[in-house]
């Protein structure tokens, strides 16, 4: 009997050392998604002919998110300094807020969110109040642009200047390229901005 009495206190001893182990392996799995949804399927040239605002920015910061409402899909909302205006009525150092399709954590079409300290050239549409824009055609109308490359978003487009020599393509192109999925496309960056100019006018 005494050893029944000690048998059960240790099989149970073990028991919870063993149940205490596997807690401390196991780490927290951060889930994400990437959600499919119908976006505005557009070509360069219809965003260029449609656009309210067509512009170069740095990403500054995230100002949240909405959610809720009219809004379907969840939108994340960044401020961005103007660098560069193609077309529209924004003057360099202008400060707008910009409307992405997604938040963190639930990307839309493998499309990666913002982050600070990007640059990217965007077609954008006023939202009504001349501060706020969201993007033409979302992933066709959004470029990340480096100083040798420019990262398309969406469907290739012949009509656009890809990069020829990729040997020399920036290490944050070739990672963002990574997230799409393969929805994307290499530009060469100064030929680029050349086409853009030349089609705004």
């Amino acid at each position: 009997m005494k050893k029944i009495k000690l048998v059960i206190p240790l099989f149970i001893c073990m028991l919870l050392v063993a149940c205490e182990e596997e807690k401390a392996n196991t780490k927290d799995n951060e889930l994400s998604a990437s959600v499919h949804a119908s976006t505005e399927d557009i070509s360069y040239k219809q965003a260029v002919a449609e656009a309210d605002l067509i512009v170069e920015v740095s990403i500054q910061k995230m100002q949240g998110v909405i959610e809720g409402g009219n809004n379907i899909i969840a939108k994340t909302k960044f401020e961005g300094q103007v660098n560069n205006v193609y077309t529209g009525s924004k003057k360099v150092t202008d400060t707008i807020s910009i409307l992405q399709e997604g938040k963190n954590g639930m990307e839309i079409e493998n499309y990666p969110l913002f982050e600070p300290g990007e640059n990217y050239i965007l077609m954008l549409m006023d939202s009504g109040d001349g501060k706020t824009y969201w993007i033409k055609g979302q992933l066709n109308g959004t470029y990340l642009i480096e100083d040798k490359s420019t990262l398309k978003f969406g469907k290739q487009e012949v009509t656009l200047p890809e990069k020829k020599d990729i040997s020399d393509v920036e290490a944050s192109i070739i990672e963002k390229q990574k997230e799409t999925g393969g929805n994307s496309q290499i530009l060469d960056t100064a030929k680029f901005k050349k086409q853009i100019q030349n089609d705004v006018e």
